[in-house]
């Protein structure tokens, strides 16, 4: 056992009341990770509250004990109220308080307690009692069940409950075991969860396959603005206007940003999307070209190497001219 698994074991023996955080727009991974501690430290007879900044989406709906968190955005007092009683503060899937909500984050740097983060992302903040931060990995999920692993050995925490939340954060932030972080203990991770209960089948077809309608009309929206900057980058866009106009919501746009990525010869794409005011972009890459550093140093944003996302506070043509001005510094045109 490791220093700090050893460290995070005592830290939770020691605390009775225990909070969970995780990042704005909670994904398969966030929901995932934030769910399976939730059930953990439950069952150790902890008294435990997960918080997210904002709703969980509904195709995540399907997790077990997610009618048990509580969305900051409907509830903020609650976490005002609960940071005065909370003896340990987990941060799950962000690198910075900021990834939270700025209302949110002005909260949680007011706690003064002991902090945990686990996460995969690059340049994580410092401030923290223990840190496992590891961009190898694919996922929260697969840390949080290695660190898990070495804190407990017995296992007797992986419920089929908690083998089900690791699963989909795994499952989700891997595209489907595609990147280039899932590495052989990936999957030796997901056997073992597997043999616990987790319902593979059952768990890709909630996520995968309950597309509405709606979603569609937005796909054929998307893909009549797709255009190539050249052999290796392409890129599309969606205005507030045509979210309405089909029917669709934010959800429905998730994974559009990969279809460009799955174009031969392409190693970059981007969608853009008009959102209450700014414009959101989602960034995807192959091999070395880093959009992580590309969104930090461009559009306010970050992530991983091959999956990133930003925000431009501007028009959704201002935000492509930027895109198309600077893409080439970091791919070969």
């Amino acid at each position: 056992m490791t220093t700090e698994a050893i460290a995070l074991r005592r830290l939770i023996d020691s605390s009775s009341s225990i909070l969970i955080t995780t990042h704005i727009n909670p994904d398969g991974d966030a929901a995932g990770s934030s769910l399976a501690l939730y059930h953990i430290l439950c069952k150790m007879g902890k008294n435990v509250l997960f918080i997210s900044p904002n709703e969980i989406p509904p195709s995540l709906h399907f997790l077990p004990g997610v009618d048990e968190y509580v969305p900051f955005n409907q509830n903020p007092d609650t976490l005002a109220e609960r940071l005065q009683n909370t003896d340990l503060l987990f941060c799950l899937d962000y690198n910075t308080l900021s990834r939270t909500g700025d209302a949110m984050a002005e909260l949680l740097r007011t706690f003064a307690g002991k902090k945990v983060l686990i996460d995969h992302h690059q340049q994580p903040d410092t401030d923290y009692a223990i840190s496992f931060s590891d961009t190898s990995y694919c996922s929260t999920c697969e840390l949080l069940f290695q660190v898990l692993s070495e804190a407990y050995p017995d296992l007797k925490w992986l419920t089929p409950d908690v083998a089900t939340c690791l699963y989909t954060g795994i499952l989700t932030d891997s595209g489907s075991f595609r990147f280039n972080t899932v590495q052989p203990r990936t999957h030796r991770a997901v056997a073992t969860l597997l043999e616990a209960g987790a319902p593979h089948t059952a768990i890709h077809e909630a996520i995968f396959d309950q597309n509405r309608p709606e979603r569609f009309r937005l796909m054929a929206v998307m893909l009549s603005h797709m255009t190539y900057l050249s052999h290796s980058v392409v890129y599309s866009w969606i205005t507030e206007k045509e979210f309405l106009q089909s029917g669709a919501d934010k959800e429905d746009s998730e994974g559009f940003v990969n279809m460009g990525l799955s174009i031969r010869g392409v190693k970059v794409s981007a969608l853009f999307r008009e959102e209450e005011g700014k414009v959101r972009i989602s960034f995807r890459s192959k091999g070395e070209v880093d959009v992580n550093q590309y969104a930090r140093t461009y559009f306010n944003g970050g992530g991983h190497r091959n999956a990133a996302g930003g925000t431009w506070y501007g028009t959704i043509q201002e935000a492509v001219k930027r895109f198309e001005e600077t893409i080439f510094e970091v791919v070969p045109s």
